[in-house]
């Protein structure tokens, strides 16, 4: 008898994992026009997945912009803009309604630079994942914590 559970065992295990497949976030930069409310919507129309209101960000740049980079990696947003002074990101709360942010300011050594000709893009491994921020003919990697470095370690 045990035997036989042994072998059903086996072969309900195989027939699972026939059945899994293998799945990785996908991050996609995206440049997401700015509402006059100071909103972006993501998602699509048909994928509608939800608004971020930048009124707090937006004030303290002390940037009117039309348009924001935007690139999500593993639940935490990453947003800049021409002209920002900083990166923001931006952590959801387990409520849906509300969220976290901070800035991280990738230029300490002259508070007054601000960003140009900016993107995000997705970079390193599947265990180790960055964002690559490019600004102003430059590039740094931000790793989950929020921590810059040259490289994405």
């Amino acid at each position: 008898m045990k035997k036989a559970i042994c072998i059903a065992a086996v072969f309900f295990l195989v027939a699972c994992a026939g059945r899994m497949i293998q799945f990785e976030q996908y991050s996609m930069a995206m440049s997401q026009k700015v509402s006059a409310e100071s909103s972006i919507y993501l998602g699509s129309d048909e994928t509608f997945q939800g608004v971020i209101w930048l009124n707090p960000i937006l004030k303290e740049e002390n940037v009117k912009t039309e348009s924001v980079k935007l690139i999500e990696n593993y639940g935490i947003y990453y947003l800049c803009a021409d002209d920002f002074k900083n990166v923001w990101i931006i952590q959801p709360g387990d409520d849906g309604m509300t969220g976290s942010f901070k800035a991280i300011d990738v230029t300490p050594d002259d508070e007054t630079d601000t960003m140009k000709g900016i993107s995000f893009s997705r970079y390193g491994s599947k265990e180790n994942t960055c964002v690559k921020f490019r600004f102003n003919g430059n590039e740094i990697f931000i790793d989950r914590k929020g921590k810059l470095n040259e490289k994405c370690n």
